[in-house]
């Protein structure tokens, strides 16, 4: 069975999926739930910087947009897990996507991580290997994969 579940989205259209596919993996009223997005570090921003004004007077609107739509990702997640029984927490994270769904797998102590995977053609896989793809190859857990066709 299993019982921390680390689901990391990316805001494209399989998230809802993806989300459906971690309901169906775990077991309301035992399973812990970890939704996460990951953010360029360059754009991501904290609760207070909510206004988008650094302390040098600087405005980052594309940092806010970026975290805020990491944020309703990430809360829209939690919501609707939460819904259906289960205990839900939303993490937010800044840095590579593959490097934060390991180390973070390897931290919640995760069973299993749910995730959605892109396919790319040999020339997309040769110049940028997916992330789904690198998290199969590293990952301290089993990793259950949403595939869409029409993406």
């Amino acid at each position: 069975m299993f019982y921390d579940l680390l689901i990391p989205l990316d805001g494209t259209a399989q998230a809802d999926r993806v989300v459906q596919l971690a309901a169906r993996a775990a077991i309301a009223g035992q399973s812990r739930l970890h939704v996460m997005c990951v953010v360029d570090p360059a754009y991501l921003t904290s609760p207070e910087d909510s206004h988008g004004i650094e302390p040098d007077g600087l405005t980052y609107p594309r940092a806010n947009e970026q975290s805020e739509r990491a944020g309703q990702i990430v809360a829209g997640a939690v919501e609707t897990l939460k819904r259906m029984g289960f205990e839900v927490e939303g993490h937010l994270f800044g840095g590579d996507p593959f490097d934060a769904i390991v180390k973070n797998a390897t931290r919640l102590r995760a069973d299993l991580i749910i995730m959605g995977h892109r396919h790319l053609s040999r020339l997309q896989r040769l110049t940028a290997p997916s992330t789904a793809d690198k998290v199969l190859e590293r990952a301290p857990c089993p990793v259950l994969v949403e595939t869409s066709p029409d993406l």
